[in-house]
């Protein structure tokens, strides 16, 4: 879906949510997330319950799937439907959506993903509060874990996975999580 025509922030948040895939908003424009496919379904299913079951241990947070987050500097909050996210449980609330930063944002690349658009939304998420990124892509086998004031790596084939600080304990092969989507 194209971006519509420029809509305030308080416009967006009255409109139906329930679009899918779902809608997000930045500086006054509103863009659907890409479809996914069987290899991002996939993944997004893997780590679902890899982090499920290691938070039902942990009692550290949640891990939500398609958990729309709105946070930001005042005049510049966005509205971002992260594929995954992780909060601590003392930031948990009881409100329906995210009204801060995730800890951890997890996007898996989709056919058909605006690069521009996922750069600027992952640039976004450093610069505002998330802790942790991982951007997963599918047909390379890479995961990208960057973390504000650090400098990002790629993780590979015979690498390992860990939620440093942010998820302290967690820990899966790079591996296991592609071995997922081999048909």
């Amino acid at each position: 879906m194209a971006a519509m025509s420029k809509v305030t922030l308080d416009e967006f948040l009255r409109m139906r949510d329930d679009e899918k895939p779902a809608l997000e908003y930045a500086g006054g424009e509103v863009t659907q997330k890409p479809m996914p496919d069987r290899l991002h379904s996939t993944l997004q299913g893997y780590l679902i319950v890899l982090l499920f079951h290691f938070l039902e241990e942990t009692r550290l947070g949640k891990a939500l799937p398609e958990f729309r987050c709105i946070f930001g500097p005042p005049g510049r909050v966005r509205v971002f439907v992260p594929d995954l996210v992780y909060v601590a449980s003392e930031r948990l609330t009881a409100d329906r959506y995210l009204h801060a930063a995730p800890d951890l944002a997890i996007e898996i690349l989709s056919p058909g993903q605006n690069m521009a658009r996922l750069v600027d939304k992952v640039h976004f998420y450093l610069l505002n509060g998330v802790r942790l990124v991982w951007v997963i892509d599918p047909d390379a086998a890479t995961i990208a874990v960057l973390a504000p004031g650090m400098e990002g790596r790629t993780l590979a084939a015979g690498d390992t996975l860990d939620g440093g600080d942010v998820l302290p304990g967690f820990r899966v092969s790079v591996d296991d999580i592609f071995a997922q989507i081999q048909v």
